[in-house]
Parts: C-alpha cells; structure tokens; sequence
C-alpha cells in the first residue's frame, strides 16, 4: 500500500516518536506534516463523498462527474440564498460550505497538530470505535511530498472556516482527492515508491484513557474543538463512556 507503519508500544512512546521521528535534526516545524487521528487502524482515509459513493454502489468511472455533479447542484440549489459574491462566485468556497452544512464532498480534513489527531483518534475510538479493533491510527501526510498536487489528482487546500471556530482550533487543513481512487490510501498506492508521502502510527487502545487525561491537561476536549453546546454534549458523553470503562476494569 505504500504506507509505513509505526507501531508504538503506548501513548508515552507515541509522543517521543511522532516528533524524533518526523524532525530528527530539529524541533518540530508546524505545517511540514499534516495529521489525522482514526478510531480504528482498518478504518479507510475516506470522506464523506467516497463512503457515500461506495455505500450507494457507485462505479468508480463516473466517481468524478458524480462528485462534481453533486456540488453544481448544490450551487443551483443556493441560488436564492443570501450568499456574499465572492463565496457564490468561488467554487471551493462552495464546496467548503457544502461541506460545513453536510453535503457530501471529496474534502478530508487533517490538523497541523499531532495531539489534534491523536484527540480525534482517541475520542472516535471511545464514541464509534468497534471493540475488536486493538490500536487507534494517527496518520501522518508530508506535505512537501510531489504528489500532492492537482495534476497528479490530490492537493491540499485551505478551506474557509465561514465563522466554523472548529477548523480554527484543530488547526486544519485538507486533502481533496479529484480522481477515481476509493480513499487518500488508494491514491498513494497507486504511485510506485511514495512510502514516505504517508505514515500510519498505531496506539493501542489500551492506552486510552491516559491519552485522553494528557490530552485534557493539553486544553483538547469537545467543549473547546466544538465551541457552544454541540462540543459540551459530545464532551460530557465521552467523559461518561470514560468513567463507566474505569469503574468496569
């Protein structure tokens, strides 16, 4: 798959390696590499639209007039809606809030910061996460690699936030795949010799709740990512689901 994969032996050895690993004559440098926490290691660098296209038996061949289809429709059906000319008139601006109102697009987010993602990983593990899974993954995407570009059929992008405080606090940025690969995986593999472009670094599970205690003590929880109530319901789930799995050890 042209991936490498990290196998740590705990949460402490994951954050000596994440950092001597991917800076080993320096200090970390923020942007150099993107990341983006799973739940689960099986779970596919997918978004929205690619699961929405497999779950919907799509072919792979119109994969890409399908996805552009989706946002022209999006766009005819915001014709009457108050939108500033620069977002109306800017097609990534609408895919961006396409995406932040749900519509299902190529976009994947990943976060400049390694304690984002391992947050997200942690807390999709405690909210979704299948029990038969034994490590979380915290991907790993070199951003000065070549092949993250338009013309090779994936490059990352800036989106517009439109006031989301969510985007802000993860520190984000996104890949945006424009071919026919299922997944950010799937365009890797398809490029002889790119192992480097991506890494995976798995963490077992067992490891969750010191992780997520360091993480808190970092300041990353729902209530700050996911300012207002949304954040605080998802924070106080995640705590009970922490506290039930403490007293059932």
């Amino acid at each position: 798959m042209n991936v490498t994969t990290v196998e740590c032996e705990s949460w402490a050895d994951f954050k000596i390696r994440i950092i001597s690993d991917l800076f080993p004559a320096s200090s970390f440098q923020k942007g150099r590499f993107l990341f983006r926490g799973q739940g689960g290691e099986s779970w596919k660098l997918a978004s929205t639209f690619d699961r929405w296209y497999a779950d919907n038996e799509g072919l792979p061949a119109y994969k890409v007039t399908v996805a552009n289809s989706i946002l022209e429709g999006f766009i005819r059906e915001c014709e009457q809606e108050d939108l500033p000319p620069n977002v109306r008139n800017d097609r990534m601006m609408m895919l961006s809030l396409g995406q932040h109102h749900g519509l299902p697009t190529r976009l994947l987010d990943w976060s400049e910061s390694p304690y984002v993602a391992a947050f997200f990983a942690f807390s999709g593990h405690i909210r979704h996460g299948n029990r038969t899974e034994s490590n979380v993954a915290i991907w790993v995407l070199d951003s000065t690699h070549y092949i993250w570009n338009d013309d090779s059929g994936c490059s990352i992008v800036n989106v517009p936030s439109f006031g989301n405080e969510r985007i802000r606090n993860q520190h984000g940025k996104f890949t945006y795949l424009q071919n026919h690969a299922r997944s950010i995986e799937d365009y890797v593999a398809q490029r002889e010799g790119n192992e480097s472009a991506l890494r995976k670094y798995l963490v077992p599970v067992d490891e969750t709740g010191s992780a997520m205690a360091d993480l808190d003590a970092m300041g990353l929880s729902h209530s700050r990512i996911y300012p207002g109530l949304a954040g605080n319901a998802k924070s106080s789930e995640v705590r009970a689901i922490l506290a039930m799995r403490a007293e059932n050890r």
